[in-house]
């Protein structure tokens, strides 16, 4: 099942919303450096090089589902336009690696092109979903992969704008994710890199979940996790079997570190959290408003004895 009509609706409404705030956030900071990118519709217009590529693989896709000829031209220009959306979202997404991880602000113009794309990729296999079932073979662990990249999208801009609403929406994605199972039917296939993709979305969210403090996602996901891997393990013999424990391990040295229990002088238990709470915040100086406040210094203070 995909999920009900409104839920999936819903789904793409956010997605859209973060799109159009992206896009506002980049044109108060950047100024235009060039004619908008222009469309028909919902697509595109592909470059010829890109075209012949996608028609090429279209080809390959299609030929399971009988002759290319038999096939209508409506539903082999939806093939043909989903093929150049997902091409295209992985470069823009691929392009992300090579942005300056600080300042830089031609980031914020780079990531509105990447939401736009992403928008019209979720809303097309939204509206298309039974031609893309029938003639392009669509899983559903790869509509939980767009989903997932999604999420990518709302935490990594979190990291750069520091702003929480964005860690709230990739949580909603990852949780989405995981509600409607779009990845329960990856370990049915015999495909390894199918499962790292499932362990590797696990991994995210339980940091996202560390962040927003939400301890019980958390201990549900590392169980989660902790039988997935030994699954994974198992079945293909795998040599990272070292690498996804010490994910594990470290997880589970968060989870001790916050909160912390200390006994007081009378013996009593007391338990202590090092997360800044509203009733712990600073008052505001006069003048200064909510908002406009920026970090001046950070002190980084680990456990170990030795620093």
């Amino acid at each position: 099942p995909s999920g009900s009509a409104s839920s999936g609706s819903s789904f793409a409404a956010e997605l859209a919303e973060a799109a159009r705030m992206v896009r506002g956030a980049a044109r108060q900071r950047l100024p235009r450096t060039g004619p908008a990118s222009r469309t028909t519709g919902l697509v595109e217009k592909p470059s010829r090089k890109r075209k012949s590529r996608t028609e090429f693989s279209l080809k390959e896709i299609m030929s399971s589902g009988g002759a290319e000829d038999d096939i209508p031209q409506g539903e082999r220009k939806t093939v043909t336009d989903f093929c150049y959306l997902l091409d295209k979202s992985k470069q823009l997404f691929n392009g992300l690696r090579d942005l300056p991880q600080y300042g830089q602000k031609q980031w914020q113009s780079y990531f509105g092109r990447t939401f736009d794309v992403y928008t019209k990729l979720w809303k097309f296999q939204q509206q298309h979903r039974q031609v893309l079932d029938n003639r392009y073979g669509l899983k559903r662990w790869q509509i939980g992969e767009i989903a997932s990249k999604i999420g990518q999208l709302y935490y990594h801009y979190y990291l750069r704008t520091s702003e929480t609403s964005y860690l709230n929406e990739a949580f909603s994605f990852y949780s989405a994710i995981r509600q409607r199972s779009y990845y329960s039917q990856v370990n049915k296939e015999d495909r390894p890199e199918l499962v790292v993709k499932k362990l590797r979305y696990y991994a995210r969210f339980i940091v996202v979940c560390l962040l927003l403090n939400k301890m019980d996602v958390v201990k549900d996901l590392v169980k989660e996790l902790s039988d997935e891997i030994e699954d994974y393990t198992h079945r293909f013999n795998t040599e990272d079997q070292v690498e996804w424990n010490l994910v594990l391990q470290e997880v589970a040295a968060f989870v001790e570190a916050d909160p912390v229990m200390v006994l007081n002088d009378d013996n009593t238990i007391v338990i202590t959290s090092n997360r800044l709470a509203e009733t712990g915040a600073p008052l505001l100086e006069q003048g200064m408003i909510v908002g406009q406040l920026t970090l001046a210094d950070a002190l980084i203070i680990g456990n170990c004895n030795n620093q």
